[in-house]
């Protein structure tokens, strides 16, 4: 079958939506299907067009033996403008060339957020005469709007409007999470209308890749430290200032531990600046900042890390099961998840690491100076929660589950 893939954010974006469709992509392109992805220019989370993208208005090329189509995107480094940008001039391109070029497809597949994606979307199902899959990992705008990220009444009226005619259009929807999924049906979508297909990773690839050598942008890690690893983006919903504040008070609880770890925060974002300067405020001189890097070099660390680390701010949704926690049960090493809802249920479930209370910095620090003095318990969760990844949540079972409820929709 033919599958055309619209979504705003392709590698070498980062994100869960980047690494999702390229996982799935590589594998439904291997059980013999074709996949063409239509997306923007890369520029996330940094807001910058990337180097050798850059003043083009089309981009036609092929990661991994997939096709790619890129579009114009225009975006900036100013957050919410940059991001407002780059919606509305992908959504724009991309109805354009859906318009001009028309390519042939059995179904197509459209990835929200943002739910814009969703327009041009349904507009090369509906010139192809083929089922639109609207797949969805938050619900916009209520997400946007109780993380205090989006207020204007009439973008939100315009957001639940677009929404709910998709939920209408879309022939099914899949979303992430059991929490997602009853939401949509207490907003009146049908309930046999939604599957739920879990972000999960390839093993196989995390396998592969995790066994490199770290490249020359880790030259600051000691060998024999504990590595305390965060890697991810550097901004606002993440919490990621918990980290420093709870190595902070390691510091001053148990100094002899503090001295031969280091805290690692790997990635950008628009909270980088802060971060660099909150570790100096504090005095945090064992925080390691490493820049973005290749997926196969964040694997690498993952796998050779003491300790992984997953945080986010509290907030009032339970739904929320960040894409990084599948990659951190993949590394083998336990998961020290600063974070509530459904997240937490699953490394519960797994015993796979430690939860603790979201924003807190004093529990998350208890937790790591308990792995320091009990490394043996330590290498126990990890390893039950790379066990559980590898039942549940392979990237590869759920990208042949998503290929079966394609069939079925075409059919």
């Amino acid at each position: 079958m033919d599958i055309l893939v619209v979504t705003q954010y392709f590698p070498p974006d980062m994100g869960a939506p980047a690494g999702r469709f390229s996982d799935f992509a590589r594998s439904w392109q291997a059980a013999g299907h074709r996949v063409t992805v239509l997306t923007g220019l890369p520029h996330f989370p940094g807001g910058v067009i990337h180097e050798g993208y850059r003043g083009r208005f089309y981009v036609k090329e092929r990661r991994d033996g997939i096709e790619v189509r890129r579009c114009w995107t225009l975006s900036l480094k100013r957050h919410f403008v940059g991001r407002a940008l780059a919606y509305a001039s992908f959504l724009l391109s991309s109805c354009v060339f859906l318009l001009i070029a028309r390519p042939a497809c059995d179904c197509v597949v459209a990835t929200s957020p943002p739910p814009s994606v969703g327009v041009p979307g349904a507009l090369a199902a509906w010139l192809r005469g083929v089922p639109l899959v609207f797949d969805i990992r938050d619900i916009w705008p209520e997400s946007p709007m109780r993380s205090g990220r989006l207020s204007n009444p009439l973008v939100i009226r315009a957001f639940e409007a677009l929404a709910h005619w998709l939920y209408r259009t879309a022939t099914a929807i899949t979303t992430v999470t059991d929490g997602w999924k009853r939401r949509l049906v207490e907003i009146g979508v049908p309930e046999a209308k939604i599957h739920v297909l879990a972000n999960g990773v390839d093993l196989a690839a995390f396998d592969e890749q995790a066994a490199g050598e770290l490249p020359e942008a880790f030259a600051a890690l000691e060998p024999d430290a504990s590595w305390f690893s965060y890697a991810g983006i550097l901004n606002t919903p993440q919490g990621i200032d918990v980290i420093l504040r709870a190595a902070a008070r390691m510091r001053d609880l148990a100094p002899d531990l503090y001295r031969r770890s280091q805290f690692v925060l790997l990635g950008e974002g628009p909270k980088e600046e802060e971060l660099r300067a909150l570790a100096a405020e504090l005095g945090v001189e064992r925080a390691v900042f490493v820049q973005r890097q290749p997926r196969a070099a964040v694997y690498a660390l993952l796998r050779r890390s003491f300790a992984v680390l997953v945080t986010l701010r509290p907030r009032k949704d339970t739904s929320t099961v960040p894409s990084k926690l599948y990659e951190c049960m993949a590394s083998g090493r336990p998961v020290l998840f600063s974070a509530g809802g459904e997240g937490a249920d699953t490394l519960r479930e797994a015993d796979g690491g430690t939860v603790c209370a979201a924003g807190e910095p004093a529990p998350l620090c208890d937790a790591m100076i308990a792995y320091l003095r009990d490394p043996a318990e330590a290498a126990r969760q990890g390893a039950c929660g790379r066990a559980f990844a590898a039942a549940h949540y392979d990237r590869r079972h759920i990208a042949e589950e998503f290929a079966t409820l394609l069939t079925t929709a075409i059919g």
